[in-house]
């Protein structure tokens, strides 16, 4: 390992932006998000001025008017499952409805259909939201299985506000805008984070056979090796509890970073077990996925590593209040003892971004064309999300709104830093 990365940063890991993507959320997804190690108690106070701002919504009170339907896509309910997708959704929606007056004095409403382990279920949502005509905007969560299907049958006949984006028809797709670039944020932001933080030279990457998996691992690794970094990628049988094998198999001790792409709590455990048994001083870049309630009991805390997102951090120091505004509603109108981590905080900030974008197009008579758009104009900010997004600035990814990331160093007893100084790579 380089001296100067361990100078710079000793012995920590770091996270790639993988916050959702193909496979990356499994019933437990972004922690508890890098927010599990230490809950403090959710504020009391919600800001009503920030959520108007992020929500575009300009009302008090209740929402009387006629009903806003959104269409909500969400993959759960089979061994990849994201629940707290929609309980987030769904908190949200009734922050708005009851507190700032929805949109425009219409209630925001929602038009569930659950992918759970099929491509041929994106297909069956697709057309169920075509066949509902008050259904105008889709809002779509990480999805491992079913994109192309959805895509290919919605044909961008409706907007689709993609949460969650993975690599695939989410980020090319017609009428389709991509607020979280998830683990695409991870190829064009952990390779500036390695070569300008860490100073690394040589990476070594896990992953399992799992095909989301195995796409976002050769996403990130080209793009880290566009930026002059060695990359050593090796393979492993999903499910597997006992990764001390491929980690000496892609000589992790012998590399300045070891990045596997863990997403899921069993794997993120299993990968520090077997960090800790081959007694490597590497530093390890671990997904914010890995920074959960399950990872950290059953260690008993997390690992000292350095956990990436595309999103805010619900448990580092926030001053811009967007995690104060979340915990606070989150606290008020979802279920007790709802996950507040894993893919929650997308969900949640997806319900703001179609507000802003219908509150745009004109709640009083809206049609798909006015509000594709809003879609494409929407700059944000996001909340917990980059502060600017731009629609269409990306040749490769033309659906994403940015490709940006944070990165913070948990350095135990629920203690975190922001070891990035920031966003890094906002869209220009």
């Amino acid at each position: 390992m380089s001296a100067t990365a361990t100078g710079r940063l000793g012995r920590i890991t770091l996270s790639l932006a993988l916050p959702l993507a193909l496979g990356l959320t499994a019933c437990a997804n972004d922690d508890s998000g890098p927010g599990a190690a230490k809950e403090s108690a959710a504020p009391t106070t919600i800001d009503a001025a920030l959520a108007k701002t992020v929500s575009g919504t300009t009302g008090t009170g209740k929402a009387t008017g006629t009903a806003i339907t959104l269409g909500l896509i969400n993959q759960q309910g089979g061994p990849v499952s994201n629940p707290e997708f929609t309980v987030a959704a769904q908190a949200a929606v009734a922050y708005l409805n009851t507190e700032l007056g929805g949109v425009g004095g219409h209630p925001l409403k929602l038009a569930t259909c659950d992918i759970v382990s099929a491509e041929s279920q994106g297909q069956r949502c697709g057309q169920q939201m075509l066949a509902d005509d008050n259904v105008k905007l889709i809002v779509q969560g990480g999805l491992n299985v079913g994109t192309q299907s959805l895509h290919a049958t919605l044909a961008g006949k409706k907007p689709d506000l993609v949460a969650v984006a993975n690599p695939g028809p989410d980020v090319t797709a017609g009428n389709t805008y991509a607020l979280n670039a998830s683990s695409l944020a991870g190829k064009a932001s952990t390779p500036i984070f390695l070569s300008d933080k860490l100073k690394a030279k040589t990476v070594a990457m896990i992953a399992d056979d799992n095909p989301g998996n195995q796409e976002i691992a050769k996403s990130i690794k080209q793009g880290i090796e566009a930026r002059g970094i060695t990359v050593k990628l090796t393979t492993y049988p999903s499910g597997s509890a006992d990764l001390l094998s491929p980690m000496q198999a892609v000589g992790a001790g012998g590399v300045d970073a070891i990045m596997p792409i863990a997403v899921t709590p069993t794997a993120c455990i299993a990968m520090a077990k077997a960090y800790q048994q081959a007694a490597i001083k590497t530093p390890l870049l671990s997904s914010g996925l890995c920074a959960s309630g399950a990872v950290k009991k059953a260690l008993g805390d997390l690992p000292k590593w350095i956990f990436s997102g595309s999103m805010l951090n619900t448990n580092a120091p926030d001053p811009s209040g967007h995690v104060a505004l979340y915990k606070a509603v989150m606290a008020r109108y979802a279920p007790k003892g709802a996950e507040p981590g894993i893919n929650a905080p997308a969900g949640f900030s997806s319900i703001f971004a179609a507000a802003k974008i219908l509150t745009k197009a004109g709640p009083g008579a809206l049609t798909t064309a006015k509000i594709a758009d809003a879609a494409k104009a929407y700059t944000g900010p996001l909340l917990m999300g980059p502060p600017t997004l731009k629609f269409g600035a990306i040749t490769q990814f033309p659906t994403l709104g940015a490709q940006a990331a944070r990165y913070y160093s948990y350095e135990g007893d629920g203690k975190w830093v922001d070891a990035s100084g920031g966003w890094i790579n906002l869209p220009a």
